[in-house]
Formats: C-alpha cells, structure tokens, sequence
C-alpha cells in the first residue's frame, strides 16, 4: 500500500502542528486494509512500519476506546459503503486522547467506492471552555447538511422535522453568544 500522502505536496510541518494534525491515513476499501502515517501509528500504539504498509481496520478499531468502537465502526462502515467525506472523532484505546478522523472515500469512474485518504487530527487540548461551543457548531454544520439531504428526498414533513432541530440547534449556539461590548476591542 503507498505511503499515506505521498503524491501530495508538501505542507510546512509548523503548519500542521499547529493545526494539531498527528498523522494521515489510506484505506484500501476492496482490500480491507488501512495505512497510518508513522506518528499516527505511534500515537495508537501501533508497530509504525507495519501499520505505514496497510493493517487490517480492525487492527486500527482495537485502538479506539471501547465505548466509541462500535460507533465508529459502524460509520467507518457506512463511508466506506457509500463514499464521500468522511468525520470520525473518537477516543484512543486508554481514553489519554481524542482524535477526529477527516478526509474523503473516493469513487471510481464506474461509481464504486474506492481509496480513502485523510488525515487525524489530535482534539484533546480543545477539551477546554470552548468544547461545547464547537460541539454544537458541529451539530449545526450537520443539520444544514440534513436538511439538504432531506429536501433532496423530497419529503416535507421529513424536511419540517429537521427544521424544528435546526431551530432547537439555534437557541443552544444563542446561549454561547457573548454581549459584543464585553469582548475586547483591538
């Protein structure tokens, strides 16, 4: 299996620290099998060569806290069978570290799913005062795409449902807003 990012350019590793990536990924849908990058591979507990040449997903998914295993095994699942991007966040096995798992499961030109490549970025140090803010940013960025999927189907009282949580998603991002005149001014 090729070396997770390999044909990509290379980005300044200053860069990527401070946006808390730790390592990128390929999967191998058709083989089953999932390549790390040598620091992810380090960071899960994994052998970096054996892991840098592709192991199996359940390899990866022993090293996923076991009360996020079987979601993430699920959507894993449901990505692969589909294709698209692709957004896990999940703790590490002993529950130090929580990573989000981000990039895309391509198709082929006949439509089947293909390769996925992406990155993992490390999450922990955003535990923090601002934690439940980007969660319920999260959630609205998922409505709205919800709500797209909804009204593509068709289905207005499906669509009217997604809207009523859109709104209950609105009044809790309210409740993170803060009075414009205390913030500092620069």
């Amino acid at each position: 299996m090729a070396d997770p990012g390999a044909d990509d350019p290379p980005i300044p590793q200053a860069m990527l620290d401070a946006a808390g990536v730790v390592g990128s990924w390929v999967h191998d849908h058709w083989a089953g099998s999932l390549a790390l990058s040598v620091p992810l591979a380090r960071l899960l507990g994994l052998d970096p060569a054996a892991a840098a040449a592709g192991m199996p997903l359940a390899a990866f998914l022993d090293r996923i806290h076991p009360e996020d295993r079987t979601r993430v095994e699920s959507y894993l699942h449901a990505v692969g069978e589909a294709g698209g991007p692709l957004e896990a966040e999940f703790r590490t096995g002993a529950g130090g570290r929580r990573l989000l798992m981000r990039g895309r499961i391509e198709r082929d030109a006949a439509g089947r799913v293909g390769q996925g490549r992406g990155i993992a970025v490390d999450l922990t140090e955003t535990a923090g005062p601002h934690q439940s803010e980007r969660i319920v940013n999260r959630m609205a960025e998922h409505a709205i795409a919800l709500r797209n999927l909804s009204e593509a189907l068709r289905r207005p009282a499906l669509t009217a449902r997604v809207e009523g949580l859109m709104l209950e998603i609105g009044f809790e991002l309210a409740r993170h807003l803060h009075d414009p005149a205390s913030r500092p001014r620069h």
